[in-house]
């Protein structure tokens, strides 16, 4: 009988085939890191595999302890220049990709095979702490499926379709058990954290110059994700707050944090900021409720539509109306937040004062310009305000991505009577700076507006909805003032993406943008609906939260307990007859198990009749020892039927221990059952 082929033709030590299997899922892994590790890694893999290769064929020698050395070394002394550091996420996150990589060098035989496989799983794993996306699983899916069937074939199976078959079989059976343990058992915080590079899911910042939102037109990154519970705002009350900016220096707005205020103050930081789940400043009730998305981000800002009322979870409520997280997110979260889509009705504890600051005997064409509005409008801070947005929407002033740029000292100057052309910071500088010549309290507030609206409901806003507007303080309460508004109310109207689609800088920075694809009807719906699954999927599977499992795990037991009176109002009649088909699936499960229990150990029965065939002539097995090597034992007294002895032992060990494909498991059945009959008949007679 010739020797079945198999992977491991050289023994213990890997052939080349099993190695392309291992490089192969070393590429695989690699693929699911590829857009965050430094591409001179995948160098490393080449050089790893072509040096193995090359030791195979026995044109290089092994790698020895010096080679292996050295590469560790030059990988971390690669990653110290990279990252400046070992200890940052991505440092470590590339150790553990080089040690991958490296331990291709020293694979010589199958158990260090298993532990390239089992290096890879722990690679794969670790690649969720980059993207827990949609696409980003179903990748790791195929790579988890390469690995399994590695290990099936390094433990004896054949390569190719049975290795696949028994692969997948396994994850098919884990798989109700990874939805069990995903459903009901709890999510408990890390028991260990690894440090976190610096990471935005937005360029928005918490300081502007005019210019510097413009920037953000040129990305379509997404900010984050809103659902909301309820009626939706209309386009014009869709001003998502992010930062207050308050602090001007006559080129740049910046933000006081509530510790900088309460310290120059020298009041207490509980008038700033406090931690709670409601709005201590606002008892008003929310006029919407909006289920946010947010993506990772190494800073703690949390949007808000409008002033923030209340949330499901503890945040910090700042008293200039913005709303910050605990702790940044190092992965995608959900929060709810109530909110009033208005400005702040309330003062902020900073005083008036702070919000009529100005440098000394700067822009003085702009003071000139305030003092005839503010004569004009006859001292009304209404009449002035609408004065000087009038001012705005008329000619030669215009919206553009690209303004000229701006330098010197009296920027606001340059800009109002000169350039005349800018994006919403250089409005929104503009105004905050000409209502408090006056004496009008303003400040500057940033954040998004708008955001695109997809069938299924849901807003997904990016960085080109960046946007910012003034607050003014009027009448006992803080007033929205968009001055975007009156020069380009399409920009408020229609949102960012349909008022900017036609400028050249708009996504200037994603040339491979899907949204640029938009007005081709049939790659906007693909777009759309890919978006509206990986949603879908973030929302539901990742972020799947206490609330959702015990809201399940209620329902399940309210289903339960239904089921359970209605089963006490059954007649004897019904019950007997639940009884009757209840006893009969069991029988009839019962016959089908006694039944492949039978076909399955049908050679193992026969085996043992031809053992007990056997001992009453005197040739039993002895304690421990297996069937096959009962049979091997004895075949040199069995005369004629040696050979059919030995045969059987051979297809006996295959049958109850090989992966055989089912014509081949078939073929060798048959040949024991012949086999048998030909021990039984060609055994020694008695004399």
């Amino acid at each position: 009988m010739s020797a079945p082929s198999a992977l491991l033709a050289d023994g213990r030590s890997l052939s080349a085939p099993l190695l392309i299997q291992l490089f192969s899922g070393q590429c695989l892994v690699l693929a699911l890191h590829l857009p965050f590790m430094p591409p001179w890694l995948l160098g490393v893999a080449l050089a790893a595999a072509g040096w193995r290769f090359l030791q195979l064929r026995r044109r290089l020698p092994r790698a020895g302890v010096v080679l292996r050395l050295t590469a560790v070394v030059g990988v971390l002394a690669g990653l110290w220049l990279q990252y400046g550091g070992l200890m940052g996420m991505q440092a470590l996150m590339g150790v553990l990709l080089g040690i991958y990589l490296l331990k291709l060098l020293e694979t010589h035989d199958r158990r260090d095979g298993r532990v390239v496989v089992i290096i890879g799983f722990v690679t794969l794993t670790a690649a969720f702490l980059h993207d827990q996306s949609l696409l980003m699983s179903a990748a790791a899916l195929l790579a988890a499926a390469w690995l399994l069937q590695t290990l099936v074939v390094l433990a004896g199976g054949r390569p190719g379709r049975d290795a696949w078959r028994e692969a997948l079989w396994l994850l098919a059976l884990s798989a109700p058990l990874m939805v069990v343990l995903f459903l009901v058992v709890p999510r408990i915080g890390p028991l260990w954290s690894l440090p976190q590079a610096d990471q935005a899911a937005t360029g928005l910042s918490d300081e502007i110059a005019p210019g510097d939102i413009a920037q953000l037109s040129r990305s379509d990154a997404r900010a984050f994700r809103a659902r909301f519970d309820g009626a939706e705002p209309p386009p014009a009350e869709r001003y998502w707050r992010v930062y207050t900016l308050s602090q001007f220096d006559g080129e740049r707005w910046t933000r006081m944090g509530p510790e900088q205020h309460a310290a120059s103050a020298g009041q207490p930081v509980s008038r700033f900021v406090q931690e709670a789940s409601r709005s201590p400043y606002d008892a008003g009730a929310p006029r919407y409720i909006a289920e946010l998305l947010l993506e990772p981000d190494s800073r703690p800002w949390r949007p808000s539509l409008g002033t923030p009322l209340a949330s499901d979870a503890r945040q910090r409520y700042l008293a200039d109306g913005t709303l910050e997280g605990l702790v940044p997110l190092s992965s995608r979260g959900l929060l709810q937040v109530g909110s009033s889509a208005a400005a702040p009705s309330y003062p902020d504890p900073a005083g008036p004062a702070w919000h009529r600051l100005l440098p000394q005997d700067a822009n003085p064409r702009s003071r000139e310009l305030a003092e005839r509005l503010w004569h004009a409008a006859e001292g009304d801070p209404r009449r002035y305000l609408a004065a000087l947005m009038a001012r705005f929407g008329e000619s030669p002033f215009r919206y553009t991505l690209s303004p000229p740029p701006l330098a010197g000292r009296d920027r606001i100057d340059d800009f109002l009577f000169d350039t005349r052309a800018g994006y919403c910071t250089h409005y929104a500088s503009a105004a905050a700076v000409m209502a408090r010549i006056v004496g009008i309290p303003a400040r500057v507030v940033v954040g998004f507006q708008g955001g695109e609206r997809h069938p299924d409901g849901h807003f997904t806003i990016r960085d080109y909805d960046a946007h910012a507007w003034i607050e003014v303080w009027l009448d006992g309460a803080w007033e929205r003032l968009d001055p975007t508004a009156a020069i380009a109310p399409q920009r408020i109207e229609q949102g960012a993406e349909a008022f900017l689609g036609g400028s050249d800088d708009f996504l200037a920075d994603a040339p491979f943008s899907p949204l640029r694809l938009r007005e081709l009807g049939w790659a906007n719906r693909l777009r759309l609906n890919v978006e509206r699954a990986e949603y879908r999927w973030q929302r539901g599977v990742i972020g799947y939260q206490r609330e959702r499992r015990e809201a399940l795990l209620a329902g399940l037991t309210e289903r339960f307990a239904t089921l359970w009176s209605r089963l006490g109002q059954l007649t004897l009649g019904d019950a007997l007859r639940l009884v009757a088909v209840a006893t009969g699936l069991l029988l009839l499960w019962s016959a089908i198990r006694r039944w492949r229990q039978r076909r399955a150990g049908a050679e193992g029965h026969r085996v043992r009749l031809l053992q007990a065939w056997l001992a009453k002539r005197g040739h039993g097995p002895l304690g421990g020892e297996s069937p096959a090597a009962h049979l091997r034992r004895i075949a040199p007294r069995g005369g004629a039927a040696q050979t059919a002895l030995e045969g059987m032992a051979n297809d006996l060990e295959r049958l109850l221990y090989a992966p055989l494909p089912d014509a081949e498991r078939h073929l060798r059945r048959r040949r024991l059952v012949r086999q048998l009959a030909e021990i039984k008949r060609r055994w020694p007679r008695r004399r």
